[in-house]
Protein backbone atom coordinates (compact mmCIF):
# COMPACT_ATOMS: atom_id res chain seq x y z
CA UNK A 1 0.00 0.00 0.00
CA UNK A 2 1.15 3.59 -1.25
CA UNK A 3 0.02 6.80 -0.10
CA UNK A 4 1.03 10.44 -1.10
CA UNK A 5 0.54 13.77 -0.56
CA UNK A 6 -1.56 16.17 -2.51
CA UNK A 7 1.90 17.71 -3.18
CA UNK A 8 3.47 14.58 -4.04
CA UNK A 9 6.49 14.72 -1.71
CA UNK A 10 5.90 13.13 0.95
CA UNK A 11 5.22 9.07 0.46
CA UNK A 12 4.02 6.71 2.62
CA UNK A 13 4.59 2.90 1.15
CA UNK A 14 3.59 -0.13 4.09
CA UNK A 15 4.39 -3.47 3.05
CA UNK A 16 1.82 -5.59 5.16
CA UNK A 17 3.83 -8.60 3.65
CA UNK A 18 7.29 -7.95 4.75
CA UNK A 19 9.40 -10.26 7.04
CA UNK A 20 12.19 -10.47 9.29
CA UNK A 21 13.49 -7.33 11.03
CA UNK A 22 13.20 -5.16 7.82
CA UNK A 23 10.99 -2.07 7.49
CA UNK A 24 7.53 -2.46 7.32
CA UNK A 25 6.74 1.01 6.42
CA UNK A 26 8.93 3.44 5.01
CA UNK A 27 7.95 7.34 4.75
CA UNK A 28 10.21 9.50 2.21
CA UNK A 29 10.16 13.17 1.05
CA UNK A 30 11.52 14.77 -1.60
CA UNK A 31 11.55 18.19 -3.17
CA UNK A 32 9.68 17.51 -6.05
CA UNK A 33 8.21 13.88 -7.11
CA UNK A 34 10.93 12.53 -9.10
CA UNK A 35 13.71 14.11 -7.10
CA UNK A 36 15.99 11.98 -5.25
CA UNK A 37 14.96 11.47 -1.38
CA UNK A 38 15.58 13.83 1.24
CA UNK A 39 15.09 12.50 3.93
CA UNK A 40 13.41 9.16 5.06
CA UNK A 41 12.03 7.66 8.40
CA UNK A 42 11.72 3.59 8.22
CA UNK A 43 9.75 1.94 10.88
CA UNK A 44 10.69 -2.44 11.44
CA UNK A 45 8.66 -4.51 13.60
CA UNK A 46 6.14 -4.22 16.40
CA UNK A 47 6.64 -0.92 16.66
CA UNK A 48 3.68 0.92 18.92
CA UNK A 49 1.16 1.82 17.01
CA UNK A 50 0.87 5.39 18.66
CA UNK A 51 4.59 6.09 17.64
CA UNK A 52 3.79 5.50 14.07
CA UNK A 53 0.20 7.88 14.54
CA UNK A 54 2.08 10.54 16.40
CA UNK A 55 4.72 10.22 13.52
CA UNK A 56 2.04 10.47 10.37
CA UNK A 57 -0.07 12.71 12.00
CA UNK A 58 2.90 15.22 13.22
CA UNK A 59 4.14 14.94 9.37
CA UNK A 60 0.35 15.48 7.93
CA UNK A 61 -0.22 18.48 9.99
CA UNK A 62 2.65 20.01 9.29
CA UNK A 63 2.49 19.59 5.72
CA UNK A 64 -0.90 21.33 5.13
CA UNK A 65 0.58 24.07 7.49
CA UNK A 66 3.76 24.48 6.14
CA UNK A 67 5.11 22.17 3.32
CA UNK A 68 8.91 23.63 3.21
CA UNK A 69 9.20 22.77 6.99
CA UNK A 70 8.19 19.38 6.33
CA UNK A 71 10.83 19.14 3.26
CA UNK A 72 13.59 21.25 4.60
CA UNK A 73 13.16 22.06 7.89
CA UNK A 74 13.29 25.88 7.33
CA UNK A 75 13.58 27.40 10.65
CA UNK A 76 15.19 25.05 12.56
CA UNK A 77 18.88 23.93 13.22
CA UNK A 78 19.62 20.46 11.55
CA UNK A 79 21.19 19.28 14.42
CA UNK A 80 18.73 20.84 17.16
CA UNK A 81 16.61 18.02 19.17
CA UNK A 82 15.44 18.72 22.60
CA UNK A 83 15.06 16.22 25.23
CA UNK A 84 13.39 15.51 28.13
CA UNK A 85 14.95 12.52 30.24
CA UNK A 86 14.85 11.55 33.39
CA UNK A 87 17.57 9.90 34.50
CA UNK A 88 15.68 8.01 37.08
CA UNK A 89 14.50 5.69 34.23
CA UNK A 90 17.60 6.36 31.08
CA UNK A 91 21.35 6.43 31.84
CA UNK A 92 23.25 8.59 29.03
CA UNK A 93 25.70 6.41 26.88
CA UNK A 94 28.02 7.70 24.88
CA UNK A 95 30.84 5.51 23.17
CA UNK A 96 32.45 4.00 19.59
CA UNK A 97 30.91 7.09 17.66
CA UNK A 98 28.16 6.90 19.24
CA UNK A 99 25.71 9.10 22.24
CA UNK A 100 22.40 8.72 23.34
CA UNK A 101 20.43 7.19 26.13
CA UNK A 102 19.98 3.35 27.26
CA UNK A 103 16.53 2.78 29.78
CA UNK A 104 18.07 1.52 32.99
CA UNK A 105 16.53 -2.55 32.08
CA UNK A 106 18.41 -2.43 29.31
CA UNK A 107 15.38 -3.06 26.58
CA UNK A 108 15.24 -0.23 24.73
CA UNK A 109 17.97 2.58 23.51
CA UNK A 110 18.04 5.56 21.94
CA UNK A 111 21.09 6.05 19.33
CA UNK A 112 22.30 8.89 17.63
CA UNK A 113 25.53 8.78 15.46
CA UNK A 114 26.71 12.12 13.80
CA UNK A 115 27.72 12.82 10.38
CA UNK A 116 31.20 11.35 9.34
CA UNK A 117 31.15 9.20 12.91
CA UNK A 118 33.66 6.66 13.29
CA UNK A 119 31.29 4.08 14.70
CA UNK A 120 29.72 1.38 12.04
CA UNK A 121 26.58 2.49 10.27
CA UNK A 122 23.04 2.35 11.98
CA UNK A 123 22.03 -0.68 10.84
CA UNK A 124 23.91 -0.73 7.71
CA UNK A 125 23.10 2.27 6.38
CA UNK A 126 25.36 5.71 6.71
CA UNK A 127 22.80 7.92 5.93
CA UNK A 128 21.01 7.11 9.29
CA UNK A 129 21.77 9.22 12.36
CA UNK A 130 18.85 8.46 14.73
CA UNK A 131 17.70 4.80 15.81
CA UNK A 132 15.07 4.42 18.32
CA UNK A 133 15.02 0.24 19.22
CA UNK A 134 13.78 -2.02 21.36
CA UNK A 135 15.73 -5.08 21.97
CA UNK A 136 14.90 -7.22 25.36
CA UNK A 137 16.92 -9.63 26.68
CA UNK A 138 17.44 -13.45 25.06
CA UNK A 139 14.65 -12.19 22.73
CA UNK A 140 14.61 -11.46 19.05
CA UNK A 141 14.02 -7.17 18.22
CA UNK A 142 11.00 -6.08 19.09
CA UNK A 143 10.81 -2.33 16.82
CA UNK A 144 12.91 0.16 15.65
CA UNK A 145 12.65 3.77 13.74
CA UNK A 146 15.03 5.39 12.32
CA UNK A 147 15.72 8.58 10.54
CA UNK A 148 18.12 9.49 8.14
CA UNK A 149 20.33 12.55 8.07
CA UNK A 150 18.13 15.42 6.65
CA UNK A 151 15.09 14.61 8.60
CA UNK A 152 14.09 17.89 10.37
CA UNK A 153 13.94 17.56 14.23
CA UNK A 154 10.17 18.15 14.95
CA UNK A 155 9.70 14.76 12.61
CA UNK A 156 12.59 12.70 14.79
CA UNK A 157 10.56 14.49 17.83
CA UNK A 158 7.19 12.98 17.06
CA UNK A 159 8.66 9.14 18.15
CA UNK A 160 11.57 10.32 20.34
CA UNK A 161 9.41 12.04 22.84
CA UNK A 162 6.92 9.18 23.14
CA UNK A 163 9.75 6.83 23.53
CA UNK A 164 11.82 8.40 25.86
CA UNK A 165 8.32 9.70 27.89
CA UNK A 166 7.83 7.52 31.37
CA UNK A 167 4.00 7.19 30.90
CA UNK A 168 2.81 4.26 30.45
CA UNK A 169 0.40 3.78 27.37
CA UNK A 170 -2.67 3.09 28.15
CA UNK A 171 -4.68 0.17 26.04
CA UNK A 172 -8.11 -1.95 26.41
CA UNK A 173 -7.44 -4.66 28.73
CA UNK A 174 -9.02 -7.06 26.03
CA UNK A 175 -6.27 -6.50 23.81
CA UNK A 176 -4.02 -9.61 23.01
CA UNK A 177 -0.58 -9.14 23.14
CA UNK A 178 2.25 -10.78 21.11
CA UNK A 179 4.15 -13.54 23.43
CA UNK A 180 7.24 -11.42 22.84
CA UNK A 181 6.11 -8.24 24.16
CA UNK A 182 3.55 -9.85 27.21
CA UNK A 183 6.55 -10.33 29.57
CA UNK A 184 7.70 -6.83 29.44
CA UNK A 185 3.92 -5.02 30.07
CA UNK A 186 2.92 -4.35 33.10
CA UNK A 187 -0.66 -4.20 33.57
CA UNK A 188 -2.41 -1.90 36.04
CA UNK A 189 -5.96 -1.59 36.87
CA UNK A 190 -6.97 2.21 36.35
CA UNK A 191 -9.15 3.78 38.69
CA UNK A 192 -12.89 3.89 38.33
CA UNK A 193 -14.21 6.96 36.92
CA UNK A 194 -17.53 7.76 38.79
CA UNK A 195 -20.62 8.00 37.05
CA UNK A 196 -22.64 10.96 37.32
CA UNK A 197 -26.21 10.31 36.45
CA UNK A 198 -27.98 13.43 34.95
CA UNK A 199 -30.33 14.81 37.51
CA UNK A 200 -34.05 15.47 36.52
CA UNK A 201 -35.01 19.32 35.54
CA UNK A 202 -36.53 21.03 38.38
CA UNK A 203 -40.24 21.06 38.07
CA UNK A 204 -41.48 24.29 37.54
CA UNK A 205 -43.38 25.69 40.48
CA UNK A 206 -47.30 25.47 39.93
CA UNK A 207 -48.95 28.94 39.51
CA UNK A 208 -51.44 30.16 40.91
CA UNK A 209 -54.85 30.35 38.89
CA UNK A 210 -55.54 34.09 38.08
CA UNK A 211 -57.71 36.05 39.33
CA UNK A 212 -61.49 36.61 37.04
CA UNK A 213 -61.48 39.88 36.05
CA UNK A 214 -64.69 41.89 35.25
CA UNK A 215 -64.81 43.97 32.06
CA UNK A 216 -64.83 47.54 32.57
CA UNK A 217 -68.09 49.58 31.68
CA UNK A 218 -68.36 53.29 30.87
Amino acid sequence: MTASSPCERITIRHDRAAEGHGPHLVMTARTEKDAPERWRADVAGNAPVEFVASLIRTVASELEADPDHVIYGIGTEPDLIELYVNPNCWNYVEEFGLAGFQSRDGHAAVLGRPPGSSAPPLLGDETIIWQLCAVPDELEPLWDVSFTEKSPPFVVNAVLDQTLSTEPIRRPASQTLLKAVAPLVTARWAPTRPQFSTPPPHPEPPRSPEPKRTPKTR
